[in-house]
């Protein structure tokens, strides 16, 4: 599939301020006729030169770097999401307190992620900077996928440490990760911006939109991987087929580590003050901006919605409805219907919220993750056709493309004042709400057996599950999101029509937030 058009850049826009990422350049606005061009109440115009390098590159240049931090991130990143997606299917029938080994896996995974957004991750991308931030963070998810590959080789009595050591080692770097890789991609988009000179969230759009289809199409080749390498070695014992699987992915995480040794590292500038410069501020960057700016609250549903419905995804529909659909040996396949659904719409997404704005998008998304649960209230039971399979998994698909692109992006516009905290407050919202799916939803039970309703239902370990109040959960919770969202959108424009209001609304104190980012950390 072909990479979509970059937006067109307007001459009569010389010069572009954007204050999210700390370029601050001398500049006149004409007229601005272009949609995608920067409107005049999104330009601040100061007598400054841009503050790093990359503004000064071609647009060509700066794709070119971004594509190939895009690729090798993925890449390592793929090769996580597919342990996760195998981990409740490969682990299902070892339990321990009430719940099997992959949900205890991948519920410590995003409980450690969550936990690491409001325990320093902020200020440790700070003092890595964004590039080395996110370098260190795929060096631990190595870690976390080499866990499976150990846990391949050992009896199953040490599966259990070794995978939720691994896990728990994962999720403390993966906070890291994703709040360094929302600071970057915050300074390479403005960077952009300057050198393609159109408006800011055109320049998010567009590469969240880039990075989503690399991020996501890659996660569908590992997945496909899977049903390849398991289909080659039918001959084979199947245990050998899974140390191929965990090995070749052991070995994709690492190299994709040097690919990103390779991109862009902006230079280093960190605000001295002495008021805010503390330890203890910085480390509290996530929790702080989720209380002071009053749009955040409204952002919660929006990531706990993704969250349940991932973790509805991975412990039920992978972990139960292919097993017992019959359905275990295209487990592979079946797994990478939502990233690569995911992959091909984040393309058009990004296209059409250029010209829609991204809220549109934002609640076709959550609808999707509603009607995806839903699917399973209209039709009770675990054995489920092939259709209904690539149906349900393809609604995920379309939630999350808007999860990963637009969802990102749209953080990026509302909270341009502290990037550090807003994309750990990503980390944070979403991986709490992934990890109490995980953590909550074996226990919602049921006794009495498929003659007490339809939707009781018989898992794996042979305990009985209430699919109905699983269901509702994620319907609940995507509905409430929509609603937040358009009220948090109201508080966006009230504060670009008033911009003291951002300031004293999100902070309280009004230029710390622009000096800490108008550089990001290098090593």
């Amino acid at each position: 599939m072909p990479l979509p058009s970059a937006p067109e850049a307007n001459p009569d826009v010389t010069d572009i301020t954007l204050l999210s990422s700390g370029l601050s350049l001398s500049s006149h606005a004409r007229s601005v006729s272009h949609s995608t061009t920067a409107s005049a109440s999104e330009l601040l115009l100061l007598d400054q030169e841009p503050a790093n390098d990359m503004a000064f590159q071609s647009p060509r240049k700066i794709l070119k770097n971004f594509v190939l931090l895009a690729v090798a991130f993925s890449a390592n990143h793929g090769a996580v999401t597919g342990c996760i997606g195998l981990a409740s299917n490969r682990f299902g029938t070892e339990t321990k307190l009430g719940a099997d080994l992959g949900t205890w896996q991948t519920g410590t995974l995003y409980l450690t992620y969550s936990l690491s957004a409001v325990t320093g991750a902020p200020y440790l991308v700070q003092r890595l900077g964004s590039r080395n931030g996110i370098l260190a963070g795929l060096v631990t998810y190595c870690i976390y996928v080499t866990a499976f590959l150990i846990a391949s080789l050992v009896p199953d009595e040490t599966k259990w440490p070794v995978t939720i050591l691994g896990a728990a080692i994962g999720g403390i770097g993966g906070g890291m990760l994703w709040t360094a890789q929302g600071k970057y991609f915050v300074s390479v988009s403005a960077a952009y911006a300057y050198s393609a000179r159109i408006s800011t969230p055109a320049a998010t759009s567009y590469l969240g939109g880039l990075f989503a289809f690399f991020y996501l199409y890659e996660e569908v080749l590992m997945k496909v991987l899977v049903s390849v390498i398991i289909e080659s070695e039918s001959d084979s014992d199947d245990s050998n087929a899974w140390l191929v699987v965990f090995t070749a992915y052991t070995v994709i995480s690492m190299l994709a580590c040097l690919g990103v040794l390779q991109c862009y590292k902006f230079p280093l500038e960190i605000d001295p003050s002495p008021d805010d410069s503390s330890l203890c501020f910085r480390f509290t960057s996530a929790t702080r901006i989720l209380f002071a700016d009053r749009k955040m609250k409204y952002m919660v549903p929006l990531n706990a919605a993704f969250g349940a419905a991932s973790g509805f995804t991975i412990a039920f529909v992978s972990g139960q409805v292919v097993h017992a659909s019959g359905k275990d040996e295209f487990i592979g396949a079946l797994t990478a219907v939502p990233p690569a659904v995911a992959a091909i719409l984040s393309l058009a997404l990004g296209r059409i919220g250029q010209r829609t704005g991204k809220g549109p998008i934002l609640i076709a998304g959550n609808l999707a993750f509603a009607a995806f649960a839903g699917a399973f209230l209209l039709s009770p039971g675990l054995n489920k056709g092939w259709a209904y399979l690539i149906l349900v998994y393809s609604l995920m698909g379309f939630g999350r493309a808007t999860f990963e692109s637009t969802l990102r992006a749209t953080f990026a516009d509302f909270f341009s004042h502290d990037t550090d905290g807003a994309f750990a407050n990503i980390v944070l919202q979403s991986g709490l709400s992934s990890s109490l799916a995980f953590f909550l939803f074996p226990h919602i039970t049921c006794s009495g057996g498929e003659s007490a309703s339809e939707y009781c239902v018989e898992f794996q370990d042979g305990t009985w599950h209430d699919v109905f109040a699983l269901a509702l959960i994620v319907i609940v919770l995507s509905v409430v999101a929509v609603l937040c969202y358009l009220r948090a959108s109201v508080l966006f424009r009230e504060e670009q029509e008033d911009p003291n209001s951002n300031i004293n609304a999100a902070n309280g104190s009004s230029s710390r937030y622009t000096r800490l980012n108008l550089n990001d950390a290098a090593a």
